[in-house]
């Protein structure tokens, strides 16, 4: 029987990790079970990850990472402001709802260091800055005031964010939240004329 390559068992370990930490938790996860679902002895599990923490930092780290990119990807769509801040909360949703939970987040700030957690957060290219390009060219083009983008685009990432997760615990989405985080991102809280 021919191994598989290398870079196939540590895929493997970290799609049956992902798995068990979405299911079970962080703390009842124990190598020994992710090293029988992946396939592999323990030995060979501690050769891909020094321990349960690596391993499951690399689950967050990938999935922040995807979690950005995408996020960065819809804001360099073309369309009315409007409909591209719909897509962004599409994907948001869609992540938070059938990739990452965000419950797994109360794990990650109780079972990785504050260095590891800053590494992961800080490694990826800044929604923010890509956020804020949106916000430059929506204003470019008449659709909203000039306004300071920097700080919009924090705050949209914040409300992004707020949309379905808070810190203490995972709050499901209604129907039609994104559609009023948007009118409130756009319009805010005062009445229309």
């Amino acid at each position: 029987m021919i191994a598989p390559p290398r870079g196939a068992a540590r895929e493997r370990i970290i799609a049956e990790a992902r798995e068990q930490f979405l299911t079970r938790g962080f703390a009842d996860v124990s190598m020994q079970q992710i090293a029988d679902a992946s396939g592999i002895t323990k030995a060979a599990l501690y050769y891909h990850f020094r321990n349960k923490e690596d391993l499951f930092a690399e689950i967050i780290r990938r999935a922040v990472n995807e979690f950005w990119g995408g996020l960065i990807a819809c804001t360099e769509q073309e369309g009315p402001l409007r409909d591209i801040l719909l897509e962004i909360t599409a994907f948001a949703e869609t992540m938070a709802t059938d990739r990452v939970p965000w419950l797994i987040l109360n794990d990650v700030e109780r079972y990785l260091s504050a260095e590891v957690r800053n590494a992961i957060f800080t490694e990826h290219p800044e929604p923010d800055v890509a956020l804020a390009g949106l916000l430059e060219r929506s204003t470019a083009a008449g659709e909203i005031r000039p306004i300071n983008v920097q700080l919009a685009a924090r705050l949209l990432t914040a409300m992004l964010l707020g949309l379905f997760h808070n810190h203490h615990e995972h709050v499901q989405p209604q129907s039609g939240d994104a559609e009023q985080m948007v009118d409130l991102f756009l319009n805010g809280v005062l009445p229309r004329e």
